[in-house]
């Protein structure tokens, strides 16, 4: 009696086709999971009969294979990327007055560059701020500074300062920022933190946590969360 079903190794390859199809899909959207190819020596197979398969696939790329984070806190290129800048939010107010914050970046000790001047509500998180084309070796530095009254301190990456860190995925956030062990942690920058105060983010991401305010590490008012910025490599 014949059969109208297809051999075992037609469903085979309709199956591998199939999974391509649906990785290839997902990558599309998500640079953040193993994509390649996939090569088979015939068009059909028939049952009993072995195919050669060839594959090759292609891992995500770490941050620690991206840039390097020299102490302080500079950012140096291992090869040639595209830097894509967020501001993720801003936290920073004297009471129930909402303050301005100033941030910018530099590239191999040249001028400072603005890419943000605002308070929490002109912030727009899916926002590109800055987009820039850095090569292998490049120092990158930011900074930032809040008003009150007149311009606080500039904290920035070229020195090492306690009021501005940059963290990769899975970093612990600073002790001596109280938010973090009594669970404040603002609304815009819990996505990005842990129960356990470590940063969940993206395989090719930085985070920059910034305080702004002239309080003392370890007291209840530093809690470095007045400015955060996200940065992507790619």
């Amino acid at each position: 009696m014949n059969s109208h079903r297809s051999p075992r190794g037609g469903r085979l390859l309709l199956g591998i086709f199939g999974l391509l199809a649906t990785a290839t899909a997902a990558h599309a959207q998500s640079d953040d999971i193993p994509h390649g190819t996939l090569n088979v020596d015939r068009n059909m197979v028939r049952a009993g009969v072995n195919s050669q398969l060839d594959w090759n696939i292609e891992y995500p790329t770490g941050i620690t294979e991206i840039v390097e984070i020299e102490t302080p806190n500079r950012i140096i290129p291992k090869k040639n990327v595209t830097m894509k800048v967020r501001v993720l939010g801003v936290a920073f107010q004297s009471g129930r007055t909402l303050l301005p914050l100033d941030a910018y970046w530099s590239k191999n000790n040249g001028s400072w560059s603005n890419f943000f001047y605002g308070t929490g509500p002109d912030v727009s998180p899916s926002k590109v701020l800055l987009e820039e084309e850095v090569e292998k070796g490049d120092y990158i530095d930011f900074g930032a500074r809040g008003w009150s009254k007149d311009w606080l301190p500039f904290h920035h990456t070229r020195e090492s300062d306690q009021y501005v860190i940059v963290l990769k995925n899975g970093d612990k956030a600073p002790d001596y920022a109280p938010a973090y062990d009594q669970g404040s942690v603002t609304s815009f920058l819990k996505p990005y933190i842990d129960a356990g105060g470590r940063v969940t983010i993206g395989e090719r991401d930085l985070i920059v946590l910034w305080e702004a305010s002239t309080a003392k590490p370890g007291s209840t008012y530093f809690d470095m969360q007045d400015l955060v910025i996200l940065l992507t490599f790619e």
